[in-house]
């Protein structure tokens, strides 16, 4: 329960503006997540984080990760 929600507050984070190079390594590790879990929605305004919020359980690993350490990233 507590990593669903570490992955959740990961994830309204991931919708704040992120530096270049956190950004790239975030599409990086979940562009799988996101042609599998989010075909067809448009980024932009918080809609793939939306995505992610609503597929969290099937999302990998490394997505999972990714998302954690750009949420750090803005702490």
């Amino acid at each position: 329960m507590i990593r669903a929600l570490t992955l959740a507050a990961a994830l309204a984070f991931a919708a704040q503006p992120l530096l270049a190079q956190d950004r790239t390594a975030l599409r990086d590790a979940c562009a799988k997540d996101i042609a599998t879990h989010c075909p067809g929605v448009q980024p932009g305004g918080g809609r793939i984080a939306a995505c992610f919020k609503d597929n969290l359980p099937k999302l990998s690993e490394g997505c999972r990760t990714a998302l954690k350490t750009s949420a750090s990233a803005v702490d």
